[in-house]
């Protein structure tokens, strides 16, 4: 039986894996599940259109009748943008409203998108009102590009993007995310704001939260999505001399409604990558101005067993011919 769930945030940081978000909710094995969004389209609030929502699930079963869908919508439950997932038919497709709700574009799924057992994510990315995108699993929902342009000072400079999501609302009125599934997709977890966040069962696997991010980002293919991705590659977790160690200092945790476009600072554990005592608010500073760089100092941090460990391995390495 689908439990239906509706959480009003609030406005203050919840401390989590994921730094900075607004929220980071564990879901309890649900199939249906409605986050409410606050003060979207007030620019003065948010500085930018920009939005992440990640939600994580697994697969309790053979996935052979699940059916995955996710969607934006307006105060008055109309749809912005939607996409369902077909387990047992292995293929995807999006959905607009204008006069009424259509299909736009569909695909089929990638090689075990959908295994008992598993793992899986969805990763719906605002980068403007009508441009916004949809990864499953690693892969790119969308297909196609356009030509844009833009004033730099007095020069019109070409911008290939992807295609304009043509809905009749755009993401500036956006209010609910919701999410359902079928058969044996369950949601354990979901994050939303301008942020980026990975699964808890990479928090001790800093190679593997690395990798996890950057396959999801603006990183070219085939290490990335290329224009299809979420968000810059600098923004996955730094890891200490390439190593399963979380560097001590995350240099460029993504920018927030507070940090003016900047990258924030942070100082986490070497091994879960959390903020220290789960405090975002004290462990991290916004980049200096016009400087780079970080106000924060975290050798305090710094877990010198742990480094020794990294060091020794790197040492053992560079001997390998």
């Amino acid at each position: 039986m689908m439990v239906e769930m509706l959480v009003i945030l609030a406005v203050s940081l919840v401390p989590t894996i994921s730094i900075h978000c607004e929220e980071d909710k564990d879901l309890e094995d649900v199939q249906e599940y409605t986050q409410k969004v606050h003060n979207i389209g007030n620019l003065n609030y948010w500085r930018t259109a920009q939005q992440n929502f990640q939600v994580f699930g697994k697969f309790d079963g053979d996935p052979s009748a699940s059916i995955i869908k996710a969607g934006y919508y307006t105060e008055n439950n109309v749809l912005i943008y939607g996409i369902t997932i077909n387990c047992g038919n292995k293929n995807w497709s999006s959905q607009v409203k204008n006069h009424h709700v259509t299909n736009w574009i569909h695909g089929d799924l990638i090689t075990a998108s959908c295994e008992s057992g598993a793992i899986f994510d969805i990763w719906f990315k605002v980068h403007q009102p009508f441009m916004m995108s949809w990864i499953f699993n690693g892969q790119a929902l969308q297909f196609d590009t356009r030509m844009s342009y833009i004033l730099h000072g007095t020069t019109k400079l070409r911008r290939i993007r992807p295609l304009r999501v043509p809905t009749k609302y755009g993401s500036n009125k956006g209010k609910y995310f919701k999410v359902t599934a079928t058969g044996a997709a369950k949601f354990t977890r979901l994050t939303w704001g301008q942020c980026v966040s990975w699964p808890k069962s990479m928090k001790e696997n800093c190679q593997g939260a690395r990798q996890w991010v950057q396959s999801r980002s603006k990183m070219k293919p085939v290490s990335g999505l290329g224009r299809f991705g979420s968000d810059m590659p600098i923004f996955a977790p730094t890891c200490f001399l390439n190593s399963k160690y979380y560097n001590y200092l995350q240099e460029n945790v993504h920018p927030d409604r507070r940090s003016g476009g900047k990258p924030w600072c942070c100082c986490v554990d070497m091994v879960t990558g959390r903020t220290i005592n789960d405090d975002d608010e004290t462990s991290c500073a916004v980049t200096r101005e016009g400087k780079g760089g970080c106000e924060v100092a975290c050798v305090r941090q710094a877990r010198h067993d742990l480094i020794a460990e990294a060091m020794a391995q790197q040492d053992q390495l560079d001997l390998i011919p």
